[in-house]
Order: C-alpha cells, then sequence, then structure tokens
C-alpha cells in the first residue's frame, strides 16, 4: 500500500472477528502483538484518487473536508460508491491517529470499527457510505461530532 503522505508508520492487519453466524472457539494467536492496531491501510484506491486529482492527502481533519468536497462535486458518482470502503478506512485510520487510545476493532468478521472511548465505536465504512447517499452528516461533521462525545467522556 502506498502510505500517505504524514507517516512511513508500518501498516498492521486489522483483528480478526467472529465469523457471521458461527462461534469460532480456538487457542488466542500468541503473534497477536499487546497494542491494538492504529494503521491497517485499505485506501490505496482513494490516495490514488486524489494523487491524480493532484492532492495529498494526509491523515487530518482537513483530509476529511477535502473528500467532503470531491463528494460533493463529484460528476462520477459510481467512482466514488466505490471508494466507499477505502473512505472508511481512511476515515478510521484518521480517528485512530488523531484520538488518542482510538484503535481498530473488529467484532464481526468483515465489519471493522474503530473504538474511540470505552463505551463508544465507529462504524466507520457505513459512516462513509451514509455520506456518499446523504452527504449530511458529512466525514468532517461526523468527526467533530466524534471528537465532542470523546470529549465529554473525558
Amino acid at each position: 500500500m502506498s502510505s500517505p503522505d504524514d507517516s512511513p508508520e508500518p501498516l498492521q492487519r486489522l483483528p480478526s472477528g467472529i465469523p457471521w453466524r458461527y462461534a469460532e472457539y480456538k487457542p488466542v494467536d500468541s503473534e497477536v502483538s499487546a497494542s491494538p492496531p492504529t494503521n491497517v491501510g485499505g485506501y490505496d484506491e482513494l490516495l490514488r484518487y486524489f494523487r491524480d486529482r493532484g492532492q495529498k492527502l494526509p491523515r487530518s481533519a482537513e483530509s476529511l473536508a477535502a473528500i467532503d468536497h470531491a463528494i460533493d462535486g463529484a460528476g462520477d458518482r459510481h467512482l466514488l460508491a466505490r471508494l466507499a470502503r477505502p473512505i472508511g478506512m481512511f476515515y478510521g485510520d484518521v480517528l485512530t491517529h488523531t484520538i488518542p487510545g482510538a484503535h481498530w476493532e473488529v467484532v464481526q468478521e468483515g465489519y471493522p470499527l474503530v473504538r474511540v472511548s470505552k463505551t463508544v465505536a465507529v462504524d466507520v465504512v457505513r459512516v462513509a457510505m451514509r455520506c456518499l447517499a446523504v452527504a449530511d452528516p458529512t466525514l468532517a461533521q461526523n468527526y467533530a461530532h466524534v471528537l465532542e462525545i470523546v470529549g465529554h467522556q473525558a
């Protein structure tokens, strides 16, 4: 994966989750690190899309605003619809890099969440899908709301 323009941080793997409709009982994987993942990638196509437009996409609130702007001005909604998961994964990495203690988790296999506090997790892919379908709230507004929630719980 090409990394965002703000860090040469190595990629980590998403933790495994429970397969849908089935529970797995197996020993704990000894290779799993003690620290939860914060940098999982999954948005190469989104980085290429912005690079082709001559824009960098560092993991920041400003980049979320740039994505919102691209969604608002998109002539090709089908292309952006294909970018729903990459947009969500990018949003998740923004959360994990800007909110202390935020980390990736997977409860159900294939559906990653970002745990931002003890009681709140953000379903980042669904947030991205909603932004592409309705565009309100925007990614930037969602991010501001998450920061507000985290601030109230601190």
